[in-house]
């Protein structure tokens, strides 16, 4: 079973979920962030839209970090939804690094906490959260783009 990890009361990231997995899912979240593509998915992403569950399908690549201006534009659409009181719900494939870094991104933008303090809490959580150079790069990108006071 997939066991997501609450970076906040409304907030989770966590593995793929199994077809079997979806029925339980439902009942917890609002809304899906679908890091992955396609082709690695175990499920239908219909399964959740027939469900009425809200999806952002948003894929990048295995061990790469979207851009800024994408990982802010995710990041915004989670935190719309937190702010309409949603529960969502960050998954890649292995719920580290893609999801990781969507998660660090978001406490950093929603709670104003520099990149060492969100990846600090991510990685409490799971400690293999964020895998690579480049998804720290982009946290660092963004870390600098908040500081300048553009957040909205």
């Amino acid at each position: 079973m997939v066991y997501p990890k609450f970076v906040d009361k409304h907030v989770a990231f966590s593995p793929m979920p199994y077809p079997e997995e979806i029925p339980e899912l439902v009942g917890k979240f609002d809304a899906v962030v679908v890091l992955t593509y396609e082709y690695e998915l175990y499920y239908d992403l219909e399964e959740l839209t027939k469900r009425g569950i809200e999806v952002l399908y948003a894929p990048i690549e295995d061990f790469t970090a979207p851009s800024l201006e994408e990982l802010l534009e995710i990041v915004k659409w989670i935190y719309k939804r937190v702010k309409e009181g949603k529960k969502v719900l960050i998954h890649c494939l292995g719920g580290s690094g893609r999801s990781g870094t969507v998660a660090t991104a978001y406490l950093m933008y929603a709670y104003g906490l520099s990149l060492k303090e969100a990846l600090a809490r991510v990685r409490s959580l799971k400690p293999s959260a964020v895998e690579t150079e480049e998804q720290m790069k982009v946290l660092e990108e963004l870390e600098e783009y908040l500081k300048q006071g553009k957040k909205k």
